[in-house]
């Protein structure tokens, strides 16, 4: 046994040295591949081996400033706080300003004509506007409720002076005053004088005689 798989090792070796011999040499005997030959020049274009840069363009750096704020990998780091919320703007108050103009009641039914932030409405009982409620009327005064608070409003008495629409009485016109004239001082009357001349002779002329 071991001296067949001496024969074939040696018929192996054999093999591989006639492989060798057959790349190293040519047919004429002659050594394979011994001057070496330069290889062709090569131009190298180093711009395309540097990596394509971003045009330029704007940048948003409140991104930047919020990355430095913020730290990505600090251990404080915190969502950004929420914005504020929008001042609620408070309703107008036209209730404070309003005037009432007229009232109207009927068989379970009533309401108001008021002056509400310049125009005239005409309001029945329960009715909102402007969150306030007509809750009421008493004789001249109306109640309006809101939110557990309580407005009262009155009607304005007429003044004497205001124009009703009812048809005036005439006026009658003013006495000419005539204009004054020259009167004639009158005859003053004889005084009566005791021991007068002239009143006894007078006397005595108006006597008849006997």
């Amino acid at each position: 046994m071991k001296r067949h798989a001496l024969h074939l090792l040696l018929l192996a070796n054999a093999a591989l040295a006639l492989v060798l011999a057959w790349l190293w040499f040519t047919p004429t005997g002659a050594v394979r591949n011994v001057h070496w030959q330069p290889p062709t020049a090569q131009k190298t274009d180093f711009a395309a081996m540097l990596p394509v840069l971003p045009s330029i363009a704007t940048a948003d750096t409140s991104q930047f400033i919020a990355m430095l704020d913020r730290p990505l990998f600090a251990a404080t780091r915190r969502p950004p706080p929420p914005p504020p919320p929008p001042a609620a703007q408070e309703p107008v108050d036209n209730l404070s300003t309003a005037r009432l103009t007229g009232l109207y009641q009927g068989a379970g039914t009533g309401g108001v004509i008021i002056n509400l932030g310049g125009k005239d409405r005409r309001l029945a009982l329960n009715t909102v506007v402007d969150g306030w409620k007509l809750q009421s009327i008493q004789g001249r005064s109306v109640t309006f409720a809101s939110a557990g608070r309580n407005r009262v409003l009155q009607l304005p008495r007429a003044a004497l002076t205001t124009y009703t629409g009812l048809a005036k009485p005439p006026v009658a016109p003013a006495p000419v005053q005539a204009a004054p004239s020259a009167r004639v001082p009158a005859e003053a009357p004889p005084t009566a004088a005791t021991g007068s001349p002239s009143f006894g002779a007078s006397r005595a002329r108006a006597r008849p005689s006997n």
